[in-house]
């Protein structure tokens, strides 16, 4: 018990030992042990004790330091690998968001679905655009066969003229439906269907129709010859104009056929009076549609009194054959005007006054009086007067 009571005695006043601060160099635990406790007091198995006892609880200076610097070091280490794994960090979040722009990432089966349903649904709109166009030309077919002129010249103005999208097949049958209109007296010379989807036939002709760049209806006519071993090619003779009501002749053409007839004589005289007939037919059931006529040599429902410029000279062997020829017939006459002017007097107070211009160019101008007829008629009933103007 004794020993006991001492040992505790001995580490209670082992750990109240303090070590000066004044020190030059802090004393080793023995000598503070053989301070305290002078060695022939102590047993060996106590000052053992003592010196292990001092030792856990004592300590230099240096290991002081050493301690510290130690903990510095790792706190400063601890301190540099915290940074370096923020930079990394930072690096990695930085190196993330450059990524993902670019990466796509995976549908889900949830996305994948939306995706395919949303696919799907466009392609029905496709289709119900498509059967909805394919059921407005229908309806747009079938109003064209019930309409009567006046509605086929409405579907002209508000389709045709401004190049609405309409399909081949419906533009086709308007423009068939149309013409048929415009051409509908010649059912009494026989109007058929030609052999080609644009073109009609009739007894004295054959008449193509076709759009203009200014989407107007050209009329081009081909006269049939009398002779098989003659052709003939189609003629622009006619152009309508829905848009502003009206139709325009070209005289130019209409001189070609007076040609054509005196000159090749590819049909008879008979022949053209027919051709012309029918032609002013035509005129007069375009006026009927509510049609502008402009002036021309073709029409016959007004009184002919027009200027020709011939590309010919006056030649001496034309005038004596016109002299010839109004010099056997006692209702003709042919005098001598100043300025080197002829007139030739007709029948029923008709006259033709020609003029020789510069040039080389012979001047025409020929008047009906109060009688209506065109210059086709005129030609006709006055054959010898042709080479005046075409040769």
């Amino acid at each position: 018990m004794n020993n006991e009571n001492e040992r505790k005695e001995t580490k209670i006043n082992t750990k109240e030992v303090i070590v000066p601060n004044n020190t030059a160099q802090a004393p080793t635990p023995q000598e503070v042990t053989e301070e305290i406790l002078p060695a022939d007091h102590l047993s060996e198995e106590t000052t053992t004790a003592a010196t292990e006892e001092t030792t856990e609880v004592v300590e230099t200076p240096e290991k002081v330091a050493n301690t510290e610097n130690t903990d510095t070091t790792e706190a400063t280490a601890e301190d540099e690998l915290d940074t370096t794994d923020l930079e990394a960090d930072i690096t990695e979040v930085a190196s993330t968001q450059e990524k993902i722009p670019t990466e796509i990432p995976r549908s889900s089966e949830m996305e994948r679905y939306y995706q395919n349903k949303e696919a799907d649904h466009q392609e029905i709109e496709q289709l119900i655009a498509t059967a909805e166009r394919e059921l407005a030309d229908l309806k747009l077919r079938k109003a064209l066969m019930e309409a009567d002129f006046g509605q086929l010249l409405q579907y002209y103005q508000e389709l045709i003229l401004p190049n609405e999208p309409i399909s081949p097949i419906a533009k086709k049958t308007l423009l068939e439906y149309f013409s048929y209109e415009l051409l509908k007296p010649l059912h009494t010379v026989g109007l058929t269907q030609g052999s080609r989807y644009d073109v009609w036939q009739s007894k004295h002709f054959l008449i193509q129709y076709q759009l203009t760049e200014t989407q107007n209806l050209a009329l081009n006519f081909q006269m049939t010859p009398i002779d098989s071993r003659f052709t003939t090619a189609f003629m622009n003779l006619m152009t309508v104009k829905p848009g502003e009501m009206v139709v325009e002749v070209e005289d130019n053409q209409v001189l070609e056929l007076v040609r054509q007839w005196h000159v090749e004589h590819v049909f008879s005289t008979n022949q053209l009076s027919l051709i012309n007939y029918d032609l002013n037919q035509l005129l007069t059931h375009f006026r009927e549609l509510g049609f502008t006529i402009t002036p021309s040599l073709l029409d016959n429902a007004h009184p002919l009194q027009v200027r020709l410029d011939s590309e010919f000279p006056l030649e001496a062997s034309v005038l004596d054959d016109i002299f010839i020829k109004t010099m056997e017939n006692p209702e003709f006459d042919f005098e001598t005007l100043p300025e080197d002017r002829y007139q030739v007097l007709l029948d029923q107070e008709q006259k033709l006054t020609i003029s020789e211009m510069a040039e080389g160019v012979t001047s025409l101008f020929v008047d009906s009086d109060n009688r209506r007829r065109s210059l086709l008629d005129f030609f006709t009933s006055y054959p010898f007067l042709v080479p005046l103007t075409v040769r």
